[in-house]
């Protein structure tokens, strides 16, 4: 029996089993290969532009995204919990605190045509205050802090400064002279009763340069720009007063090993307080 027929506007049923016809089968397989490449494009096209963003960021052309990690400890090794973390590049770019194990972590964006400042601190502890250059995503700083070093006027404390204790203040230069960055250590010193308070420091190594500064009522912010100073000095002080004394390791520039190839100094810091 003869099927019906088909005009020539009716549908065509075709078996699941057929093979369409070649002229089918082309563009199909046209269409497979524009997915698949755009499939692969979109796959790497954030890679490379992750990849591009880094190389620009290290070259100090853009900003770069790191994670700065250390540890914080005391002189011991032992770790500082709830110390605090900050970088500064012309502003803070990020703070953080410490966690029960001393370690820290902080994701920034920063130039790294320049410096930046990393201060670190804690409750009972003396600040540190260092200049650092990243050069990669994941940079790591490690911080040791002394505990605060209180003593009355007239006595007398050996301490020691070495090229990794932090800076009282970095010192920039001009951009044709390489950055001084000279360590030191601090000192409370307080007047039980009126009087003029003197400061010396005496070096163990007599080869030993020493500076010395300080101010009352205020964090010191002087770092000798050559070393050219004595290391003493003298002030008037009211009853209860407390000066912050800073011992300025000249020989130690952070930036290099010292001419003695030594990485710390000792002094015996001397105080006198006379009557007015």
């Amino acid at each position: 029996m003869p099927g019906p027929a088909v005009g020539p506007g009716a549908g065509r049923i075709v078996d699941a089993q057929e093979t369409p016809a070649e002229g089918h089968r082309r563009p199909a397989l046209a269409l497979a290969a524009v997915t698949i490449v755009l499939v692969v494009f979109a796959a790497t096209l954030e890679p490379v532009q992750r990849a591009a963003r880094v190389a620009m960021g290290l070259a100090g052309l853009a900003p770069l995204s790191v994670t700065l990690a250390g540890r914080v400890t005391d002189e011991s090794g032992a770790p500082i919990a709830h110390a605090f973390v900050r970088v500064f590049q012309d502003r803070e770019l990020a703070a953080t605190y410490t966690d029960e194990h001393g370690t820290y972590a902080m994701l920034f964006s920063i130039r790294t045509d320049a410096p930046a400042d990393v201060s670190v601190g804690a409750n009972g502890y003396e600040a540190s205050l260092r200049a650092i250059r990243v050069a990669s995503t994941d940079p790591h700083y490690d911080t040791q802090l002394h505990p605060v070093v209180r003593i009355d006027g007239g006595a007398t404390v050996h301490l020691v400064v070495g090229s990794g204790d932090g800076l009282c203040y970095p010192l920039r230069t001009d951009g044709h002279k390489r950055d001084l960055s000279w360590p030191c250590r601090l000192v409370r010193v307080t007047a039980r009763e009126a009087g003029v308070l003197s400061v010396a420091v005496v070096a163990d190594d007599p080869r030993d340069h020493l500076g010395v500064t300080f101010a009352v009522g205020s964090q010191p912010f002087l770092v000798f720009a050559t070393p050219c100073c004595v290391p003493d000095s003298a002030a008037r002080l009211p009853a209860g007063a407390e000066a912050i004394i800073q011992v300025v390791a000249l020989d130690l520039d952070t930036r290099g090993a010292p001419p003695s190839g030594r990485s710390q100094q000792s002094f015996i810091l001397r105080t006198t307080l006379e009557p007015p």
